[in-house]
């Protein structure tokens, strides 16, 4: 891939021209949130709406839609984690991301990990094709923070604005995206002074020289937030990397193998209901490939579409026991980094700068202009110390949310449209993709599409997975305005 100067695409705020199709009482569909997800399932219902009028808006507190936390514009050109022949936002054309870098002038191929930034720039340019040729559906998009729902007295929703106005939806999407990092109970005590960086993408942000740092966490926040510090002027000269095992991600593969097609489907089906099997048969798959000379890599794959019959196949008690032991050795080896990034910093380690270290977080506390922390070796019984200039919480986002510090979370649910699940990884959705409320029941005309989806369906945070779940929810919404009309 050669070098490539950013140049945003502009996408004005605003309504697009009023098809003459789409006044009076059409239906109204609000998207809240304009990242991935509620770029997709907007694409995807203009896409749909050829036989009756739909009005669609798309609500986005930030000034650029597409973005969201994944993809938005920052001071260093952090790269994707997945392929660009794996990023694009219709499977029935793979290629569709690839080609829009090559028309921005970045000479890239599929095996290429762009920069984020690039993808948002993609996200609005199909946004704003697809927008531009709707005839039966129009899309505003309005910059705004939605603070609370409520039910309309004629049926539907009403979205109440943080600008002091109101906006009524037969039907709301809920593509809220990423929950900021996790408080840290162990951090509060530095969480309101300078030396705590609690969002690890501000990291630029830091003015004066930082001779040490700590991130909190080794996954792949962490790798983001080492090279943004590697790139720091002057230099900073000790990063301290601590997690609960210190385990790195794996690299994503960098060459292609002959493909193995090994039973993936039938080996995952014997082990139905039990993670200790299930460790057993996705090891065994694993050491076959390997020595068949494919690549273990190919097994992750191939379960991926299981996953949710996997995880919807385990009960309460399983569920916890895989969070508890195996969540971890997933993670580094479902979530990997590509090749460049890691070797970036394993040599940062080589020289001595960056030190990855297992262990435990127990106090941390200012001292004059710096924090000192004390933390527990994994298996010792002797804490150590560390002095450094500030800490960097790099455990990626928050899954509790009843931690979430949106108010229009804590009002669904505090009203109960929505409840937290029992493994605190998301919410209770129903297959349908509509929200379950506090007392069990699927809400009419309430839906969501993100992250949160893994307390359903375990695997329900990358492109692949989120870009189908997006043309089911479009579909249903199309089906139901379908229904609407002829009642």
């Amino acid at each position: 891939m050669q070098g490539h100067t950013h140049r945003a695409i502009p996408l004005p705020l605003s309504p697009s021209p009023t098809s003459p199709h789409t006044g009076g009482n059409c239906r109204v569909v609000a998207i809240i949130g304009a990242g991935f997800s509620g770029i997709a399932v907007a694409i995807q219902l203009l896409r749909q709406a050829t036989r009756e009028p739909l009005r669609l808006v798309l609500v986005e507190r930030r000034t650029e839609i597409g973005a969201g936390a994944a993809y938005a514009t920052r001071d260093y050109p952090y790269p994707l984690n997945v392929a660009a022949g794996q990023m694009s936002l219709d499977s029935v054309a793979p290629q569709d991301f690839l080609e829009f870098a090559n028309e921005q002038g970045i000479h890239a191929s599929a095996g290429d990990f762009l920069p984020r930034q690039v993808y948002a720039e993609y996200l609005r340019a199909r946004f704003e094709a697809v927008r531009s040729a709707a005839t039966t559906a129009s899309c505003q998009v309005r910059q705004a923070s939605v603070l609370q729902l409520r039910r309309a007295t004629a049926g539907g929703w009403e979205l109440w604005l943080d600008d002091g106005t109101t906006l009524r939806a037969q039907d709301v999407v809920l593509a809220l995206g990423n929950s900021p990092p996790a408080r840290l109970p162990v951090l509060e005590s530095i969480a309101a002074s300078d030396r705590y960086i609690p969002d690890p993408w501000s990291i630029g942000a830091a003015s004066e020289k930082l001779d040490s740092v700590l991130l909190i966490g080794s996954g792949l926040t962490m790798v983001d937030a080492a090279l943004r510090l590697a790139a720091l002027r002057p230099r900073v000269r000790h990063i301290h990397v601590l997690s609960r095992h210190g385990w790195l991600p794996e690299v994503q593969a960098t060459e292609l193998k002959p493909a193995r097609r090994p039973d993936v489907a039938g080996a995952l089906h014997a082990a139905h209901g039990s993670v200790r099997r299930l460790t057993r048969a996705f090891r065994k798959l694993a050491s076959e490939v390997q020595d068949q000379g494919g690549d273990w890599r190919e097994v992750i794959a191939l379960a991926r579409p299981r996953l949710p019959e996997i995880w919807q196949g385990l009960d309460a008690t399983q569920r916890a026991r895989f969070l508890r032991h195996a969540r971890s050795l997933w993670d580094v080896h479902r979530h990997r980094v590509p090749a460049g990034p890691l070797g970036a910093v394993q040599s940062l380690a080589r020289k001595g700068v960056l030190d990855v270290q297992a262990g435990h977080l127990e106090s941390a506390s200012l001292v004059d202009d710096a924090v000192e922390v004390f933390w527990r070796p994994r298996g010792a019984a002797r804490s150590r110390a560390w002095i450094v200039d500030r800490v960097v919480n790099c455990t990626g986002p928050e899954s509790r949310i009843t931690h979430h510090p949106d108010p229009l979370v804590h009002s669904l649910l505090a009203n109960g449209w929505i409840r937290g699940d029992a493994q605190g990884l998301g919410i209770d959705v129903a297959s349908d993709g509509r929200v379950i409320s506090r007392d069990g029941h699927p809400v009419e005309g309430l839906h969501y599409i993100g992250p949160w989806l893994r307390a359903r369906d375990w695997e329900a945070t990358a492109v692949p997975e989120l870009r189908e779940h997006a043309v089911a929810l479009a579909r249903r919404l199309s089906q139901r305005s379908l229904a609407a009309e002829a009642g």
